[in-house]
């Protein structure tokens, strides 16, 4: 079992570069499954995800060379349909994988997608499109096949989500950018992620013909064919985001490098109205954080460009150390809140309701101490601290939330099953290290 060992109560201070987005690769690698050629992508981290995502593109057919943080994927012929079980089982984002090889191949056989225990995540909404285009599923066991032969249309064909889901949209532009030239279709209701439109980009630069990325409207012109080229993705501004908390909570002065500062602007106006003073470049945030001052907050998730869900319970841990009171509504996944108990251990004063959690900030947050208490002189200049002890992960964005707690606690935070941050951040703890932090890992 993996673990990761906090002593707390140092401020960050330093330089960080941010490297490319999670949530962008993922469906940019499978993407590159309807490419006739070879595509570098740049600046993609070592992530265990990743890794994953490329093991399922080489059983495929693709070759795969790594080269520092350049992935080269040539695909000339696949040879199979067949997603593999357990890679398979082991990331959501094997998902994707549907729409590509619907595209390029017109049939696919995938199980059921894994990832994090953070809600039943449903694929209904992928399915219910890629009937609309003419896919024919069925589920057979814990596999889905279907198959999907495109036909000439005289007019566009109009899809519309019920609910702007970023998966369903980025499977549903994969199904359709390969096809019969000339065939249109108007999709309504779409994600306006970030990571969406970037998906676009690269589609775009290989000869797709995608507008209204970033709209509430994607019309996608089918092409014959896609061509390789070279991409960077964009910065991950959910691991920004979790950098710039981590600062808020424990004090100090970051400045974190490739990040795109309006990807996070909700994130950044609450910083900022807890005492953190932010300015930005057009690609980087320094925020400075001396003392906290009390703040009522009601964060609801919602789809960009409302809260991430995927911050909420980082923010949560800013929130437990805040005086005043906190209302945190989860409106996309109903297991949000598994790292609240952690939290409390921690001495946070937290109740959960359904999907909704309420938070007290206290002027200390105290558990039992453990034998190794950092020294005062790393002792924070805020009013609020906590106290460590042994807590446990239960899947990437919580764990990266009890990092932040283990940071900004007085003691000895130990994380187990620490393998789940690695998903999101396996350079965590050398970029926190970097930043002053007093932490390490242990296998």
């Amino acid at each position: 079992m993996s673990q990761i060992q906090i002593v707390g109560g140092n401020q960050l201070h330093g330089h960080l570069r941010l490297s490319g987005a999670k949530n962008s690769l993922l469906p940019i690698m499978t993407a590159c499954l309807m490419v006739h050629g070879t595509v570098y992508l740049h600046d993609v981290p070592k992530l265990s995800d990743l890794t994953q995502m490329l093991h399922i593109l080489a059983d495929l057919g693709c070759t795969v060379n790594l080269c520092g943080d350049t992935v080269k994927i040539d695909v000339d012929e696949l040879y199979t349909h067949v997603i593999n079980r357990e890679a398979a089982h082991k990331i959501r984002g094997s998902v994707f994988v549907m729409g590509a090889l619907l595209s390029r191949l017109g049939q696919v056989e995938l199980p059921f997608p894994g990832g994090c225990a953070i809600g039943s995540r449903p694929i209904d909404l992928h399915l219910t499109l890629l009937r609309q285009i003419g896919v024919k599923y069925h589920c057979h066991g814990n596999i889905i096949s279907a198959t999907y032969q495109p036909r000439r249309h005289r007019k566009p064909t109009i899809l519309t989500l019920d609910f702007p889901s970023v998966g369903a949209t980025e499977n549903i532009i994969q199904a359709t950018t390969l096809g019969i030239a000339g065939n249109t279709y108007i999709i309504n209701g779409v994600a306006k992620e970030p990571e969406v439109v970037d998906l676009c980009n690269f589609l775009n630069q290989c000869g797709a013909q995608i507008h209204g990325a970033g709209t509430d409207t994607i019309t996608v012109h089918s092409v014959s064919q896609l061509h390789g080229t070279k991409y960077t993705p964009i910065p991950d501004r959910i691991n920004t985001g979790s950098y710039l908390i981590a600062v808020a909570a424990t004090g100090g002065d970051v400045t974190l490098t490739n990040t795109i500062p309006e990807h996070n602007l909700n994130l950044l106006n609450k910083l900022k109205a807890v005492g953190a003073k932010i300015t930005t470049t057009q690609d980087s945030i320094r925020i400075v954080m001396n003392r906290r001052r009390s703040q009522h907050f009601n964060v609801h998730t919602a789809p960009y460009p409302g809260f991430p869900t995927d911050l909420q319970s980082q923010f949560c841990v800013l929130t437990t150390i805040t005086k005043g009171h906190a209302t945190i509504t989860e409106n996309l996944f109903e297991n949000r809140f598994r790292y609240v108990p952690e939290l409390i251990k921690l001495g946070a004063k937290i109740t959960v309701t359904h999907n909704q959690a309420q938070i007290n900030g206290v002027s200390a947050l105290s558990a039992t101490p453990t034998s190794q208490l950092c020294p005062s002189s790393y002792a924070i200049p805020a009013v609020h601290q906590c106290v460590g002890t042994t807590v446990t992960a239960h899947d990437l964005r919580g764990g990266v939330a009890l990092v932040i707690a283990g940071l900004a606690a007085k003691g000895t935070t130990t994380i187990d099953h620490a393998n789940y941050i690695y998903r999101g951040h396996q350079d965590i703890v050398k970029d926190l290290r970097q930043l002053g932090a007093h932490i390490v890992a242990l296998d």
